[in-house]
């Protein structure tokens, strides 16, 4: 069994910022949510740590555009922190704009879905 428990919905790149971690060194926070649930997660990349490799185009591509992501764990559920050490999966890039656009159609869907059949 892993250790760490697998997100089991995709998630899109919220806002992506540079901090002052623990020493005054410099770390990227990840700010992400679920697309389905809506639910807001974060992690914390250390450009100097080789998991950094596996952040690195999420990283460049979110500066600017939209981009849903696939394959995250998560670190502490409680906390909906997600691993850094996951390997994460571009899905989509597209204009933030566009995807803006493509959550809200879907959402929408989602509350005419539940009022007409509830949830399951």
């Amino acid at each position: 069994m892993s250790k760490y428990e697998k997100l089991n919905e995709p998630v899109f790149v919220n806002q992506i910022s540079h901090q002052k971690g623990r020493g005054d060194i410099d770390i990227i926070e990840v700010q992400l949510t679920g697309i389905k649930t809506r639910t807001e997660y974060k992690t914390w990349i250390d450009p100097k740590f080789a998991n950094y490799s596996h952040w690195e185009l999420l990283i460049e591509a979110a500066q600017e555009k939209g981009v849903v992501v696939s394959n995250l764990k998560l670190k502490d559920p409680a906390k909906n922190l997600i691993n850094a050490d996951s390997r994460p999966r571009i899905e989509y890039v597209v204009t933030r704009i566009e995807l803006a656009e493509i959550l809200s159609d879907f959402w929408e869907t989602q509350k005419e879905f539940v009022s007409k059949f509830g949830t399951f």
